[in-house]
C-alpha cells in the first residue's frame, strides 16, 4: 500500500460558483462560515416592529366593520396582510440559514437566497470601503453587518448580516490587509 497523498483538484471560479449555488457550504472546510443563528431572532424582532401596527390596523378594520355593519367582504381585505405576516414568520429562519460566506486567498464569496440563489465574488483588490454597522437590535444580540463596497459600483457591493462582532472585525482586518497588498501589487 502506498501512503501517497492525492492532490486536491483546483477549481475555477465558475466551478466554485456552481458548487456554492447547488450545494451548501462544506462543514469540513475551515474557511467557510454561516452567519450567526441569532440573526433569526434579530430579524423577527425587526419585523415585529413593522407588523404589530399593521395587524392592529387590520383588527381595527374588523371591529369597525362589525360595529357599522359594513359588507362582509371588507374583512377579505385583510387576508393579504395576514398571508404576508405568515410567510414572513415561516421563511425568516430559512432565509437566515441560506446566508453564508467564504474568505479565500484573493477574494471573499457571499451566498444568499432560497429560491433565487445568488453568489457574489468580490476580489480584495477591488474593495474600496469597508463598513461595520450595528442597529440597536443587532447590538443587543452582539451582531454586526459588514458592507464591502467596490470600485465597480453597487452591483458587486456585498453586505453580510448576522456576524458576531469579533468575526466582523476579523473580516474587516483581513480584507483591509489583503486589499492593501493587492493594490500595492498593481
Amino acid at each position: 500500500m502506498s501512503n501517497s497523498v492525492v492532490p486536491m483538484p483546483t477549481l475555477e471560479p465558475a466551478d466554485i460558483e456552481r458548487t456554492m449555488l447547488d450545494e451548501p457550504f462544506s462543514a469540513t472546510d475551515p474557511r467557510t462560515a454561516r452567519v450567526s443563528p441569532k440573526l433569526v431572532k434579530v430579524r423577527f424582532l425587526g419585523k415585529l416592529a413593522r407588523w404589530v401596527p399593521v395587524i392592529a390596523a387590520c383588527i381595527a378594520l374588523h371591529i369597525v366593520t362589525a360595529v357599522f355593519a359594513w359588507p362582509w367582504w371588507v374583512h377579505l381585505c385583510t387576508i393579504p396582510v395576514y398571508l404576508l405576516v405568515a410567510q414572513s414568520i415561516v421563511f425568516t429562519p430559512r432565509r437566515a440559514r441560506a446566508l453564508g460566506y467564504l474568505t479565500r486567498d484573493n477574494d471573499i464569496v457571499f451566498r444568499s437566497g432560497i429560491m433565487f440563489r445568488s453568489v457574489t465574488i468580490v476580489p480584495y483588490g477591488r474593495i474600496q470601503d469597508i463598513n461595520i454597522d450595528e442597529g440597536p437590535i443587532e447590538r443587543a444580540y452582539g451582531l454586526s453587518t459588514i458592507t464591502l463596497k467596490t470600485a465597480g459600483g453597487s452591483i458587486s457591493d456585498v453586505s453580510i448580516p448576522g456576524l458576531e462582532r469579533k468575526e466582523a472585525e476579523r473580516i474587516r482586518d483581513l480584507v483591509t490587509r489583503e486589499a492593501s497588498e493587492k493594490m500595492a501589487a498593481l
